[in-house]
């Protein structure tokens, strides 16, 4: 990690990494036909992004799993709304991030299969442009751990990090691993399904807070927790 990294320093970090790969893009220009605003997604309203978005006002926000950008949304929004001059990017494959989506017939319709393969990311990018969220999201579309090493290799610095791919206990742990190097001092970590439904992901949270004797906080389905100073 950069030694005295400001806030400013770690934006355009991310921004340089992003011109370098060719992903600073103009969303207006992306193909999006086809598509109209969908923003279903679950638990973006949660209070927990108010609270983080507030209370310490990140500029580089990480969010693993997007699905049709709502929470990032919701992020990007009180970016606006806070006056934070942050970017959240999102990390995410398109592809469908558990086999519900695939085996259950009407799952698998939220997956747009055009010619066996799934096309959601047309319908992220149209939801970022409609909302006007162009130049506070950005994508990274790739799994969580090719995106951490590509994020290490390039010095990239998250003030929070939001963990919403892989529900299983595996992967919710690789996850937080993965990711956890990359985030500030102080930094917030935290996440969605912390509940009985998704026992994979409480265990891997639980096992993870226990091994680092840190302080779990959240809302009803959400997590949350600090990185030491």
């Amino acid at each position: 990690m950069p030694e005295q990294d400001t806030p400013t320093e770690r934006k355009a970090r991310l921004l340089a990494m992003l011109d370098d790969i060719g992903l600073n893009l103009d969303y207006d220009r992306l193909q999006t036909t086809g598509f109209e605003p969908d923003l279903q997604g679950w638990g973006d309203q949660d209070p927990i992004f108010d609270y983080v978005l507030r209370h310490f006002h990140p500029l580089v926000v990480i969010e693993l799993g997007s699905w049709k950008g709502a929470s990032a949304i919701r992020m990007a929004d009180l970016v606006r709304d806070f006056s934070i001059p942050g970017i959240v990017l999102c990390v995410d494959t398109w592809l469908g991030s558990n086999e519900s989506l695939w085996r259950v017939a009407e799952n698998r319709k939220m997956l747009r299969l055009r010619d066996g393969y799934p096309d959601m990311f047309g319908q992220f990018i149209r939801n970022v442009v409609h909302t006007g969220h162009q130049t506070r999201i950005r994508h990274l579309p790739m799994t969580s751990g090719c995106a951490a090493g590509l994020l290490a290799a390039y010095g990239v610095v998250a003030d929070a990090v939001y963990v919403d791919a892989g529900h299983d206990e595996a992967e919710v742990a690789a996850d937080i691993a993965g990711f956890w190097p990359l985030l500030k001092p102080g930094g917030i970590l935290f996440g969605d399904d912390y509940t009985t439904g998704w026992p994979g992901t409480v265990r891997a949270v639980n096992r993870f807070v226990a091994e680092h004797g840190l302080k779990l906080m959240g809302t009803e389905v959400k997590w949350l927790v600090r990185k030491p100073e």
